[in-house]
Parts: structure tokens; sequence; C-alpha cells
């Protein structure tokens, strides 16, 4: 990965670029499965101040070329995705922006070929704690939803945060749900509600989000999620918290399971300061009765078919972490499923996590971090 960035009293400009290699092998009964996945992604952004008004700019690159073998996966070819974006915004003293937005998208395999490319025109407004953003948007694929705007509301005071985030607008489908129901784009709409509070030792975080995703007669569905972060620090360096993402509504059966993560952190200093120590520990729980919800390991996207038992076993975990400072040395040590590796063997004690793998037991990790000056 290469990053440069440059910045005057009127300008600054930031480069980077990447390029992300894996190889890996897969489990498979039948034979050897293997994964070889190359990306190259760029991106540059540019703005300028000028009198009254600043211009900002952003061109972003992504090229994937992605192979997998496995005897569960029908196509063994290459996949080729290739994704750029144009972002032009300008805006002026007064808090107004007018923006244009160009985005396009190649997909190719063995068997489909997809290109598709839209553009959005939009105007966005700025007030003291709220923003609103209208526009339209156009391609030469047959767009459901013409239109798009957002709306951002932030406030803030004594009794906590409170934010509100509105979204909708119409995307590029998945290219293999467009394979099923040859549609090019589906129309997203997106609302979010967080609220924050922190008093004295104790902090709350709480929020909710509703997706609704819907292509014509092909296929809608809304996905509901409800989420809640308790914090409590019951000594200066002590704290124990409480997480959880809870499916509160969905139009379909591929429904997610209860997520819960619940730990303890902490810290010791020992031998006058030379040895800081932070520990934690946490649980790792995931809870779906009907475990019907799917997740296709090889297209990294919601499965639909019942043909292929893709579904997502529930665990219920342990996991602990410490990392010591020993006068600039760090030593990590690090314990996935800790009761397994205590000798605990039940179907609590087994993580599988995706229907290719098989259910494994504990993994260690051990690692030194060692920083020299000149």
């Amino acid at each position: 990965r290469i990053d440069y960035s440059n910045k005057s009293l009127k300008d600054r400009i930031e480069v980077s670029a990447a390029r992300f290699i894996t190889s890996s092998g897969i489990p498979d009964i039948i034979q050897n499965g293997i994964e070889n996945d190359n990306i190259v992604t760029s991106g540059i952004n540019y703005e300028r101040n000028l009198e009254t008004w600043k211009i900002k700019s952003y061109y972003s690159q992504f090229a994937q070329n992605r192979t997998l073998t496995h005897s569960l996966y029908t196509d063994s070819t290459s996949r080729f995705i290739n994704r750029n974006q144009l972002d032009l915004q300008l805006a002026n003293s007064k808090r107004y922006e007018f923006g244009f937005n160009q985005k396009f998208q190649q997909f190719n395999s063995s068997t489909y070929l997809r290109s598709i490319a839209w553009s959005s025109f939009y105007m966005r407004k700025h007030f003291a704690n709220l923003s609103i953003m209208a526009g339209i948007q156009i391609s030469e694929n047959e767009l459901y939803q013409p239109y798009i705007y957002s709306v951002n509301y932030h406030n803030s005071s004594k009794f906590g945060t409170f934010n509100i985030h509105v979204l909708s607008e119409s995307q590029s489908a998945h290219p293999d749900a467009n394979k099923s129901f040859s549609n090019d784009f589906e129309s997203k709409s997106q609302s979010t509600f967080n609220y924050k509070i922190s008093k004295n030792k104790l902090s709350l975080n709480t929020f909710f989000t509703d997706v609704y995703v819907t292509a014509k007669n092909f296929y809608d569905y809304n996905i509901s999620l409800f989420g809640l972060n308790i914090a409590y620090s019951f000594l200066e360096d002590w704290s124990v918290y409480y997480k959880n993402i809870i499916p509160a509504s969905t139009s379909q059966e591929n429904m997610l399971g209860l997520i819960i993560n619940s730990g303890l952190k902490g810290r010791f200093i020992l031998f006058q300061n030379n040895m800081d120590i932070n520990f934690h520990i946490w649980t790792d729980n995931f809870k779906n009765t009907n475990n019907s919800f799917s997740y296709d390991p090889f297209l990294q996207y919601y499965s639909l078919s019942s043909e292929n038992n893709f579904a997502i076993i529930n665990r219920n975990l342990i996991h602990l972490e410490i990392q010591s400072n020993i006068s600039g040395v760090l030593l990590h040590y690090r314990i996935y499923n800790l009761l397994n590796a205590l000798g605990v063997e039940n179907q609590d004690t087994f993580f599988k996590p995706s229907a290719i793998y098989p259910e494994i037991g504990r993994m260690m990790q051990f690692g030194v971090t060692w920083h020299f000056d000149n």
C-alpha cells in the first residue's frame, strides 16, 4: 500500500493505492479447495478553496480477479469485477452543496457479462443540526427509482446525543441476484436511529436500523435490527460491557439470528510501572431458533437456495486476550474458544465459521512487537 498527501493554504491532495493478494486453501472432502483473489484499488481526493466556494473531487478505482475451486461450487473459472466512481462537489459559504456522481461497474465470468453505469445530480443544504439532500439518478438501464434523497439530523444535549439518518436511492443489484431475476438495479431505503448517553461510570448506546430493498416484481425484502451497547466502569482501569443485535422484524424466512457479546476489560501495572498488562475476556454468542439464515461462503452473499446447507450454526464461545508492555516490548497472547483450550468438549465449545468449514476447536495466537529507534 502506498499513501501520499500534501496540503497548502488553498489546496489539499490525497492519493492512495494498494494491492491485496489471497491464496488460500478451502476445506473440501472431495478435492483440494483453493481460493485465489487479486485486488488492485486506488483513489485520489483533491480539494481547493476559492474566495466563496470550495471544490471537492474524488475518484476511485477497484479491480478484482477471483478464482474458486471447490466441489460445492460449480463454476471454477475466474470472475472479474471492475468498478470506478467519480464524485464532484461545489460548496459555498452559505452551506449549499451541488454535486455530481458517476459510477460504473463491470462483471465478467465464463457464463455472464454485465456492464452498467449510472449518474446522480444532487443538491445538499446544511443547517445547524440538519442536512437535507435531494437529486435525480439516470442510467441507460432501467432504474426503478429515478430520485435520491437523504436526511441527517444530529442533536447533543445533557440528555444525550441523538442521530437520525435516512437514505433512499437506486443501487446496482448483486451480480448473482441479477442472473436470477434479470434486473440491473434495485431500490434501497435505509433509516437509522442512534441514541447515546454517558453518565458518570455508565454509558449507553442504542440504535435501530431498517433496510428495505426492492426490484419491481422480482423481489423485495425488509430487515430491521435493534442494537444495545452498555458499558460500566467500576474501577479506574476496569469495566464490563454488554452488546447485542436483535432482529426486530423481517419479511422473509431468511432471517438473521440474535448476536450477544459481553466481556470484562482491565489493566494491571506491575514492577514500578515497568510492566503494563491489558486483560480482556469476553463471550461470543449467536442464536437462531429457526436456523434458516444462511450466507453463501463462495459468493459472499446471502443464500436464497434451500438446496445447499449453508446455515450458520449457533455458538456460545469464550475468548481471552492478554497484552503486556515490558519496557517497550509488546507481547500479545490470544485464545479464541477458551473452554475448548481448557479441555472442555461439547457442542458449545466448537465453532463452525461457515458451511464449508468443519467444526473447529481453539485457536491460539502469540506475537512480539518491538520498535527500534535509530
